[in-house]
């Protein structure tokens, strides 16, 4: 599995990175809790350009969705499908 060191060196080639503390620690008022319905970390959620949120996950299970889920958001494939489809399209 990737290290947080990889995952970040990976992830920021194209998204702006921002770590949090946990969000049960933020008031249901702040912004960030109301960011992601997860209660535990790690959470990861992605933003558009825009700021709406088109992606929220506890994370990855493995190298392979970990990149299955780098490339679905920033290739933007969740304006056509589904993650669970992609996930389950997307080469061993």
């Amino acid at each position: 599995m990737l290290s947080g060191g990889e995952l970040r060196k990976r992830y920021s080639t194209d998204f702006v990175i921002y770590e949090a503390d946990p969000p049960a620690l933020y008031a249901e008022s702040h912004e960030l809790g109301r960011l992601t319905s997860l209660q535990f970390t790690p959470v990861f959620v992605f933003l558009d350009a825009s700021g709406k949120k088109v992606l929220e996950t506890r994370g990855f299970r493995n190298e392979r969705e970990a990149k299955a889920i780098h490339e679905f958001v920033a290739k933007r494939h969740y304006l056509k499908t589904e993650l669970r489809e992609f996930l389950a399209a997307y080469p061993q």
